[in-house]
């Protein structure tokens, strides 16, 4: 497949995941998901799942509260690993890569919010003032979605194709120190992230279950799917002891 044609693909899914992120919610805009698909796409699977579990983690507590716009995960993600599998620089380059990048999809994200939708919100009263479905529709889908491939696709394409032929020269700009940096700082993020997820733990007898998840990943050297297995046990044995304590 020609980096042409895989510019594309990804700028189409990239596309398709902001749409998703704004109506369905099946969260295939997710790192964790943006990653493997454009490592798919581009022809490397294994670095498109480390780029998106990283950048995941990186993100894993940010979410959008109010009118505050977290950086953007998604196109981050994308062109970080677009990045990575043609810079061949792995994850600390692509960290690199995802952190400025997410701040310039916040202010994408941002610009559409509080400009673009705005706007179209407008149009959209109007239309149904005239009783104008066509109107309503096409405020409301055609042109939020052309708006998502304007903001988000096009950069995404851009920095893909026309990108890789400098992406080892930029490599090789970027100091040692600056990559190791930024790399420590993204590991820093998901700390921080986590340790919020904890913080919602509130219920005491449920720590005993976050103590031996990690008792099995620190000590033991079980991968996440032994631990996602043992997760489910835990679950089910919970859920039938409580079940039995119910019907005694």
């Amino acid at each position: 497949m020609s980096l042409f044609m895989q510019a594309l693909l990804v700028a189409v899914f990239v596309t398709v995941a902001f749409i998703d992120s704004h109506t369905t919610q099946t969260h295939i805009f997710r790192p964790v998901v943006v990653g493997p698909v454009v490592g798919l796409i581009m022809g490397d699977v294994q670095t498109g799942f480390a780029v998106g579990v990283t950048v995941e983690l990186m993100f894993l507590a940010v979410i959008f509260v109010g009118t505050a716009v977290p950086p953007n995960p998604t196109i981050s993600t994308a062109i970080a690993t677009g990045i990575a599998i043609l810079g061949g620089g792995g994850t600390d380059l692509a960290v690199a890569t995802a952190l400025p990048v997410s701040f310039i999809g916040q202010m994408a994200e941002t610009f559409q919010n509080s400009v673009i939708n705005v706007y179209l919100m407008h149009r959209v009263e109007k239309a149904a003032e005239r009783l104008d479905t066509r109107g309503i529709v096409a405020n409301n889908l055609i042109f939020p979605m052309a708006a998502n491939a304007l903001l988000y696709g096009v950069p995404t394409f851009l920095a893909i194709y026309f990108g890789a032929s400098y992406v080892q020269a930029i490599i090789n700009a970027i100091p040692a120190k600056v990559i190791t940096g930024l790399s420590v700082g993204g590991s820093m993020i998901g700390a921080v992230g986590f340790a919020l997820l904890l913080n919602s733990i509130k219920v005491k007898k449920f720590w005993p279950f976050f103590l031996l998840g990690f008792f099995v990943a620190a000590y033991l050297n079980i991968n996440m799917i032994g631990i996602a297995l043992l997760a489910v046990i835990c679950v089910a044995m919970y859920y039938y002891f409580k079940i039995a304590d119910a019907n005694a």
